[in-house]
């Protein structure tokens, strides 16, 4: 195998392109000796076995003469039957030390992804990767997209910390588009990084998913399912917490009555905060984000505390599946990535005196410590319960009941594990029978963060 075919030209690379749609990976020989530890993965099986050229990793894009960098990522179905990236796109390695001297149009991203050819597959849990369906391809150009300003001001967050010698310190959070996201087998892995003698994270640059998930959906589809609170052009101009904080100003100080007399909304359900905030947003119905926050991966939640600023309940986050939970380590599990890629817009509601009024919006993402840490600590001892079988027992009344975390009996400073399901028989499979109870499959679970972890977010803040 050599690499003349990294100098197709464009039309021919479509061309080999628009063939491969609609095919699986085994169609092009990929069996079932495929582990997914081969060399490259899939991107890997397509370059050598698709393109026929030897997989890489050099400095150029992976088609030389017509400047683009080819990647196969997945797209997976979810639960209400739509389409979403199951995993954020990772691009190429950073070098500290060289990136940190870099502008720009002179940075290893710039030269290697101006032009993505990207390859979108169906995947599926439980389903051998030779069985992938092949279903879209698109080729991104970002320099003359309208998201352009965005990725460069992303890249100069990111660019800023590592010029400064403080690459040990960057989030994948800080970012919309863009990332800067851990990379390496081993995650005590450190490397020499640009002025510091501290030594820092492998990482690489990447698109986050819910970017992925808005190329997939707005950009091949024409799938734009929520509504625009800010236009592209304004966000193009500024962050979108700046704009944010702005718009939700005019609304400081408002009671819950006054707020509701204003967006005409009658109820006096539970769900009135979220009802109201999505008023302030611009949304209705079961819709949770405005098309910016859904591309820029921005979650809001409504908070309430007391007249001393004490949050009144916990925050819940997606139901884990207990297969994920024993079969994928912490650095490749999505409940790392969600909360890596956690970016919180907090509406803080104040209850003085039985008057809950509208306080302020804030901002939060998870630090690295927190996510790596305490978060990771949970995520594996969860896991070792129920891969050992020992995750449940009978209390007294002979109801089952778990040995997960719990924020009074078992509090780590900042999460707990509790039910997430609407009804207590809405279960997830348990892939190791419990050895005391023998049941096989239990209410779905969560991770929340403990109130007290929110009041220390919002008085930080």
């Amino acid at each position: 195998m050599d690499d003349k075919n990294r100098h197709l030209s464009e039309a021919e690379i479509l061309e080999i392109t628009k063939k491969a749609m609609h095919k699986t990976f085994g169609d092009f020989g990929l069996d079932e000796s495929y582990t997914g530890r081969n060399k490259g993965g899939l991107g890997g099986f397509v370059e050598e076995n698709i393109f026929k050229y030897a997989a890489n990793s050099d400095d150029n894009p992976d088609f030389i003469d017509a400047g683009i960098e080819l990647k196969v990522t997945p797209i997976k179905r979810n639960n209400d039957g739509s389409l979403s990236s199951k995993e954020r796109l990772v691009l190429n390695m950073i070098n500290y030390k060289s990136e940190a001297v870099a502008t720009f149009k002179t940075s290893s991203f710039y030269k290697k992804n101006r032009r993505l050819l990207i390859w979108f597959y169906l995947y599926s849990m439980g389903v051998h990767p030779s069985q992938f369906e092949i279903t879209d391809y698109y080729l991104l150009e970002f320099e003359n997209s309208l998201q352009y300003k965005v990725i460069e001001r992303d890249w100069n967050i990111i660019h800023k910390k590592i010029a400064s010698g403080k690459a040990h310190e960057i989030s994948e959070s800080d970012t919309e588009f863009l990332a800067a996201c851990t990379k390496g087998a081993n995650s005590k892995i450190l490397v020499e990084q640009y002025g510091s003698d501290i030594k820092a994270k492998p990482r690489a640059y990447s698109f986050k998913s819910s970017y992925m998930t808005y190329l997939y959906r707005n950009m091949i589809h024409n799938i734009a399912p929520y509504s625009p609170l800010i236009s592209e052009d304004e966000w193009m101009k500024n962050p979108l917490e700046e704009i944010y904080k702005e718009k939700m100003a005019v609304y400081h100080g408002m009671t819950q009555t006054q707020l509701s007399r204003r967006f005409g909304i009658s109820s006096k359900a539970k769900q009135l905060n979220f009802m109201i905030c999505q008023r302030m947003l611009g949304i209705s119905g079961n819709s949770k984000a405005t098309a910016e926050m859904e591309v820029a991966g921005i979650i809001f939640r409504t908070i309430t505390v007391d007249k001393n600023g004490r949050p009144t309940e916990s925050m819940p986050f997606k139901a884990f599946e207990f297969e994920e939970l024993i079969n994928t380590s912490w650095d490749e599990s999505t409940i790392r990535e969600e909360f890596v890629d956690l970016k919180l817009m907090l509406f803080v509601f104040k209850e003085i005196d039985g008057v809950i009024s509208f306080d302020k919006i804030v901002f939060w993402n998870a630090p690295n410590s927190v996510v790596d840490g305490t978060i990771k600590q949970m995520y594996e001892s969860c896991a070792n319960l129920v891969r050992s079988g020992d995750a449940f027992y009978f209390d007294s009344k002979g109801k089952v009941k778990d040995r997960f975390p719990k924020e009074k009996r078992d509090n780590n400073g900042v999460c707990h594990v509790r039910p997430h399901a609407r009804v207590e028989a809405d279960h997830y499979i348990l892939p190791v029978a419990d050895k005391v109870t023998g049941i096989t499959s239990y209410t779905k679970q969560s991770f929340w963060f403990n109130k007290d972890f929110i009041g220390k977010i919002l008085s930080n803040i």
